[in-house]
């Protein structure tokens, strides 16, 4: 597989999440409950794998080689990205604060964690498109074989190295378990 090819099929990961969080949305705006337990897993999903792993293979290493290759950080698809990545991460935030007060039945905190994951699933959704329909195709263009070639060995340090052995997996399995929700 080519390096976009894995972060597409990792998209594809990420969205079977995002749907069973979008359930989870649905059924905290229909009963003002909280399921702690899976919102808690929920985050270790997105903060492990798809910011972890995913991220950190688009951000320390395709978008710098895509930068090599003359695309600006400051602009453009990159800086697009980057701020979706920091949004996200922002989202997630303010879902993990008010987790322990909507579990208790605090309804302000019960809504911000609603919005919150809410917010995430769209962001996700939107980058994702923007990510598999603009950015991969353009970099497909501008990465010579050597530069596919280094990318796929880089993500598989950072599989091995950063996530660490059976990391992948174990996600791959949580994603399925949380689409499921």
């Amino acid at each position: 597989m080519t390096p976009t090819e894995i972060l597409e099929h990792e998209h594809k990961v990420i969205l079977v999440a995002i749907a069973g969080i979008e359930r989870e949305v649905a059924s905290i705006r229909q009963t003002g409950h909280v399921d702690a337990a899976f919102v808690a897993k929920a985050i270790d999903f997105v903060r492990t794998f798809a910011d972890g792993c995913h991220h950190a293979k688009e951000e320390k290493h395709l978008f710098r080689a895509l930068h090599e290759r003359g695309m600006s950080f400051e602009q453009g698809p990159l800086a697009v990205m980057l701020a979706d990545h920091e949004r996200g991460r922002a989202s997630v935030r303010v879902v993990d604060e008010a987790l322990p007060a909507a579990t208790a039945g605090d309804a302000t905190a019960v809504t911000a964690v609603a919005d919150g994951l809410s917010a995430y699933a769209q962001l996700l959704r939107d980058h994702i498109a923007k990510e598999d329909g603009v950015l991969y195709p353009m970099a497909n263009r501008l990465l010579s074989d050597a530069d596919q070639t280094a990318l796929a060995a880089a993500f598989d340090k950072v599989e091995t190295e950063e996530t660490g052995a059976g990391v992948h997996e174990k996600y791959h399995a949580l994603a399925h378990e949380l689409g499921a929700h």
